[in-house]
């Protein structure tokens, strides 16, 4: 394999962001093919970017490739990274990778019989404030968490749901909870440690859809730190905003709805000499690019490398059990105790 990864993108609508992504990285991706079932818009794709594209995933595994990238409807999603990993190549998939734990078992299976391997994506972790809150965490300093917060509050309405797949559970695999939220309730775990239960609600309050468009789920870390998620789908102005209140530290990201990782971080500290450690600290973090090209750079270093990818099925496992445990406890009313 050589050093620039050959990629096909199959999908152009979240696929346009991928693209960006590689093209804007010559040194270490070329794209070869696009792909999307929509003829107008592989058209369009094809004149804006300069890149062949065809019609199905199947025409661009006709390609020489290392790398296939999904960006196709969630449906898609187990049949396109088997297809791939079949092929010996690496897959990279958006998220949400897969709808059920049966289908996320059928992609471990076959990634450990596979050359190739598969990312799931979760682009919101490569971001400078994520990078020092996580520096910290790691070095020890915080303490013990007391309580960390997660509220993803966005807009979805008619435009959005005009594509027939979307508010459907057979279509989209779930609403608010499991492809909206998901961000933001994987950057608590990958700060404040994996939950450990959780209780939920969902309601759909916002459009006339199948899937839920509000949430509210509450949590445990294992050290017994508390967490409060919220999602909604009807906030006219949007915003993330995640906030971790530790032993010595309180912390709360931007509200950049789509980039809450990005500065500016508000970093409080109960000491000036722990905030001057924690200076130091991030006076040493290399610096690396933000959302997905982060992503993608560290990808290529990981497989060019042999070295560990930057996300793995197991995070996709953590963020999965958390919804379908969400969801069991909204139906029930009761607690659920994870991982499942």
């Amino acid at each position: 394999m050589s050093e620039r990864l050959r990629v096909g993108v199959v999908g152009l609508g979240i696929g346009q962001a991928h693209l960006l992504a590689y093209v804007t990285a010559p040194e270490l991706f070329e794209v070869v093919v696009i792909a999307d079932t929509d003829e107008d818009r592989r058209t369009r794709a094809s004149n804006d970017w300069g890149i062949s594209a065809v019609a199905t995933l199947d025409d661009v595994l006709e390609h020489e490739l290392d790398v296939i990238d999904l960006c196709t409807p969630p449906a898609f999603h187990e049949a396109g990274c088997l297809a791939g990993l079949a092929a010996g190549l690496h897959v990279i998939c958006e998220k949400p990778l897969v709808r059920d734990l049966d289908a996320l078992a059928r992609l471990e299976v076959a990634e450990r019989a596979s050359v190739g391997r598969l990312m799931p994506i979760f682009q919101y972790r490569f971001a400078p404030g994520i990078a020092r809150m996580k520096a910290v965490v790691d070095a020890g300093m915080c303490g013990r968490l007391h309580l960390a917060t997660a509220e993803t509050a966005w807009w979805r309405g008619d435009e959005y749901y005009a594509a027939p797949w979307r508010g459907t559970v057979a279509g989209e695999g779930g609403g608010a909870v499991f492809g909206h939220g998901t961000h933001a309730h994987d950057l608590v775990a990958h700060i404040a440690g994996p939950l450990t239960s959780v209780t939920g609600q969902i309601a759909t309050l916002v459009n006339d859809v199948e899937t839920e468009d509000c949430a509210t789920g509450f949590g445990a870390t294992s050290d017994g730190g508390l967490v409060s998620m919220a999602v909604t789908l009807g906030s006219v102005r949007e915003l993330t905003r995640l906030r971790f209140c530790f032993q010595h530290l309180t912390a709360e990201s931007s509200t950049d709805p789509y980039e809450p990782g990005n500065e500016p971080w508000t970093f409080d500290w109960s000491t000036p000499d722990l905030a001057a450690e924690a200076e130091a600290i991030w006076g040493d973090l290399p610096s690396s690019p933000s959302g997905f090209p982060g992503q993608l750079a560290a990808f290529h270093h990981a497989v060019t490398t042999g070295g560990p990818l930057p996300v793995t099925l197991a995070d996709a496992r953590r963020a999965l059990e958390l919804t379908v445990a969400w969801y069991d406890s909204a139906a029930t009313g009761r607690r659920v105790d994870l991982p499942l």
